[in-house]
């Protein structure tokens, strides 16, 4: 049986700080003030998806550095007791924007106007005709289950961080 070595806070940090500077870049590219790789023919969806995507890179760096700043393994899942209270609340909040910025995505890819470039293909099929309705409909699905995890993980947030009785 072989162990794995677990990541130390410094390495968590260079995970966020790597994440986090590729979601600004986005960001940026959103706005228009760096160029997106590839040329402009790259993007094949509005700004504002750049820039969710952006957010959610951006999110998911910074709450790795709130881990690392928590002193938290790659194993734990929660904040320490000890750690103050605005680490354990930024550390949800984090939880919370990178799943609603990913979820925003998935909901555009659903529902948004304008044709989409999916396709379904598996062996010995292929079926670019149907594959728009087949992927609109994974997405949305794949969306509607992301927002029901967004909106437990702000109730389950709001419960932790304002219960008095300590729960």
């Amino acid at each position: 049986m072989s162990t794995q070595e677990q990541a130390k806070p410094a390495d968590i940090l260079g995970v966020g700080i790597a994440f986090a500077a590729a979601g600004l870049y986005f960001m940026l590219v959103a706005g228009g003030a760096l160029p997106l790789p590839g040329g402009d023919d790259a993007a094949h969806g509005p700004p504002f998806i750049v820039f969710c995507a952006g957010l959610a890179f951006l999110f998911a760096g910074l709450t790795c550095v709130v881990r690392s700043r928590a002193g938290m393994s790659d194993h734990q899942s929660e904040v320490p007791e000890s750690a103050p209270q605005w680490t354990k609340a930024s550390y949800r909040i984090l939880a919370i924007a990178t799943a609603g910025a990913l979820a925003t995505i998935g909901t555009w890819i659903a529902i948004g106007s304008g044709p989409r470039a999916l396709s379904l293909s598996a062996p010995f099929v292929e079926m670019s005709t149907t594959g728009e309705a087949i992927g609109r409909t994974v997405f949305g699905l794949g969306a509607v289950v992301v927002w029901i995890y967004v909106i437990a993980l702000t109730i389950g947030t709001m419960r932790k961080l304002f219960d008095r009785r300590g729960g």
